[in-house]
């Protein structure tokens, strides 16, 4: 409820929870029926502790195949896309984190706020533009 306060007062235009379909399926869900794109860095994810190690012994949810079909629709490159991070962006959850969109110069105050709240894994993951490119709305970048 606090995050939800916070993100309305920082003038949230957009914002979901990260369940089911991951980061990816929400984020292009975010952006579907618009003319924006995202722009996603792979280190400023918010990973938990043994994320990665999981994946690369290849423990992955049973609904992880099915999120994955969402890959068609994002640019990155082959690099990239082998990235351990990168599988996470199709993690499916129960009870994910917040993913919002905040204006630009509201960014760095809205972060302060919510981790004064206690939302201490509060932090930017992207940016949202003008689509160059609405069949793949999504780029992913590993660093």
């Amino acid at each position: 409820q606090s995050a939800g306060r916070i993100l309305r007062a920082n003038g949230a235009t957009a914002c979901t929870d990260i369940t089911g379909f991951g980061l990816a399926g929400h984020l292009l869900e975010m952006l579907a029926d618009t003319r924006l794109a995202a722009t996603v860095d792979l280190r400023s994810l918010p990973i938990l502790a043994g994320a990665l190690t999981s994946v690369r012994a290849g423990l992955t949810s049973s609904l992880q195949p099915d999120n994955e079909r969402f890959g068609r629709r994002i640019e990155a490159d082959d690099a990239t896309r082998q990235d351990a991070a990168f599988a996470l962006l199709f993690d499916p959850q129960t009870a994910g984190g917040l993913l919002a969109g905040v204006p630009e110069d509201r960014v760095e105050d809205c972060l302060d706020e919510l981790r004064r709240e206690g939302y201490t894994s509060a932090g930017r993951v992207g940016e949202v533009v003008a689509a160059d490119n609405t069949a793949q709305p999504l780029r992913i970048l590993a660093g």
